[in-house]
C-alpha cells in the first residue's frame, strides 16, 4: 500500500487493508427507505456525506460508497449509500477508517517491540528530564561483573549510586520498547517543526542502550488541557507531549502521558532498600567511626589465582594487623543489611550515630572511589536517618544502631554478630 502525501512513511498495514476491504465487501445492518428524489438524502446527511469513498478494481470496476450521519437512535451507527437511492445502516467503527486523513495511517508504533529471541538486553537507560538535576541512570549488572551481588540485575550509577529495586526496575527498563503514539502529527520534519514542537529544548530525552543498538526518545511540547469548574477555578492536566523517535526522526508523533512513564518517575522509586551492597572482594577496606569513640579500619587484600585452575586468595587486616576472616565477614553481613523502611529526602536531621567508609578497589566507569554511609537520629521521631555520599535516602528503626554498636564490640572482643535488629 501506499498513501499520497505522506512520503516514504511506514504505514499501518493492517488499517488500510481493513479500510479496502469495507470498500469492497460490505453488508449493512438494516435497511433504512429507497429514495425516490435526491433532495430526501439531506435528511440522513449523505446530500453532503461524511465521506465519499471510490474503489477501483483491477478489471476497471469503480464502487461508490457514502457515509452520512449518526443514527439518532443508535451511537454504534452511520447511514449509508452505495448508489445513491437506497439507504442503509452500517457500523459506525468501520466507517471510522473512510474517516481518517491520511495522517491517520501512518504506523503509531515509534520504538521497535522487543524481540527476546534475538538475544538483545537493555544495558543501559538514561532518562534526561527538565525537572532532574542530575539524569536518572540505569545500568545492567552483567553476570561476569564480580565487583556486584549477583542477586540484582541493575544498579543506579545517577544521581545515587546505589542498587535499583529488584521488582520494578528490570519492567521499566524495557518500557520504551513498542512505544505506541496515539496519533501522528505530521510527516516530514524539519527544523523550524522541531521548535514548534518543543522538541529543540525537550522535556525529556530518553535513552536504552542494549548488547545490539541504542534507541532515543525525544519528548518536546506538552499539550496541557485546562478545565474551568463552576466557581470559575481552573485546572490544568498534562494530557500528551510531541515526540520524535530515533527510529521515525522525520515524524512527528503525539504520545499519551499515561504511556510515559519515564516522565514521572523519581529516581528514589527506582532504588532498592537494600540501598548499597558491595561484593566484599570489590572492596580495599571499610572504615567504622561513630562518636562514642569506635574506630575501626579493616583492610582487605585479592591475591590473584597463579592460573585458571586456581582461585583468587583473600586476607584481612584490622588496624594494620592480620585478622581472621570469617569475623570480618560476619560483621559485613550486618554492615549491609541497612534497609531503608520509609524514603527521606529532608535536609534536617539530628546527631551523628554512626558513619562507614567503603572503599573499592576497581569501581566500574561512571562510579566513585568509595561510598559513605552515615547514620544521623531524627529530629521529629524515634527513627534513623541513613545517608548516602551526602544525601539523605531512608529512614529506619534505632535498633539497627543500637545493634550496629553491640556488633562492633562484638567483633572487636570475637563475640557473636546478631543480624536481627
Amino acid at each position: 500500500w501506499t498513501v499520497e502525501g505522506i512520503g516514504t512513511a511506514p504505514l499501518n498495514e493492517t488499517d488500510l487493508a481493513a479500510a479496502a476491504g469495507y470498500g469492497v465487501s460490505l453488508e449493512a445492518r438494516e435497511f433504512v427507505e429507497e429514495i425516490t428524489d435526491s433532495s430526501q438524502l439531506a435528511k440522513y446527511g449523505l446530500a453532503e456525506p461524511q465521506a465519499s469513498v471510490v474503489t477501483k478494481l483491477n478489471d476497471g470496476t469503480e464502487l461508490t460508497l457514502s457515509v452520512g450521519d449518526e443514527v439518532p437512535t443508535s451511537s454504534t451507527s452511520v447511514y449509508i449509500t452505495a448508489d445513491g437511492k437506497n439507504v442503509y445502516t452500517y457500523y459506525k467503527s468501520r466507517c471510522e477508517y473512510f474517516l481518517r486523513n491520511r495522517l491517520g495511517f501512518v504506523d503509531l508504533t515509534a520504538v521497535p517491540a522487543y524481540d527476546q529471541s534475538s538475544g538483545e538486553e537493555v544495558r543501559r537507560m538514561t532518562i534526561e528530564r527538565i525537572d532532574l538535576e542530575e539524569p536518572i541512570v540505569l545500568e545492567a549488572i552483567l553476570p561476569d561483573d564480580e565487583n556486584a551481588i549477583q542477586v540484582y540485575t541493575y544498579r543506579m550509577l545517577s544521581p545515587y549510586t546505589a542498587y535499583a529495586d529488584l521488582t520494578d526496575v528490570p519492567t521499566f527498563v524495557y518500557s520504551l520498547f513498542g512505544l505506541t503514539a496515539s496519533e501522528c502529527e505530521w510527516v516530514g520534519m524539519e527544523e523550524q517543526d522541531y521548535e514548534i514542537a518543543g522538541l529543540n529544548e525537550p522535556n525529556c530525552v530518553v535513552t536504552v542502550e542494549t548488547n545490539q543498538r541504542t534507541y532515543k526518545l525525544t519528548l518536546g511540547k506538552a499539550l496541557v488541557e485546562t478545565k474551568e469548574d463552576d466557581s470559575g477555578s481552573t485546572t490544568q492536566t498534562v494530557r500528551a507531549f510531541y515526540g520524535v523517535s530515533d527510529d521515525r526522526p522525520d515524524i512527528l508523533y503525539r504520545f499519551e502521558t499515561s504511556d510515559l512513564p519515564m516522565m514521572s518517575i523519581q529516581p528514589e522509586k527506582l532504588l532498592s532498600k537494600l540501598f548499597l551492597m558491595p561484593y566484599i572482594y570489590s572492596l580495599n577496606s571499610l572504615h567504622y567511626s561513630d562518636p562514642t569513640g569506635r574506630d575501626v579500619t579493616i583492610g582487605i587484600e585479592t591475591i590473584p589465582a597463579k592460573d585458571e585452575d586456581s582461585e583468587d586468595q583473600h586476607s584481612f587486616t584490622l588496624n594494620g594487623e592480620p585478622t581472621k576472616d570469617q569475623p570480618v565477614k560476619d560483621l559485613y553481613q550486618y554492615l549491609i543489611s541497612a534497609a531503608g523502611e520509609e524514603l527521606y529526602f529532608d535536609s534536617d536531621k539530628g546527631e551523628l550515630l554512626a558513619e562507614i567508609v567503603y572503599s573499592y578497589n576497581d569501581r566500574n566507569e561512571g562510579m566513585n572511589g568509595s561510598d559513605t554511609v552515615r547514620f544521623y537520629s531524627s529530629n521529629t521521631d524515634r527513627k534513623v536517618i541513613i545517608e548516602l555520599n551526602g544525601e539523605n535516602l531512608f529512614k529506619t528503626r534505632q535498633g539497627y544502631v543500637t545493634q550496629l554498636y553491640s556488633n562492633i564490640d562484638n567483633y572487636l572482643s570475637g563475640g557473636e554478630i546478631v543480624y536481627t535488629y
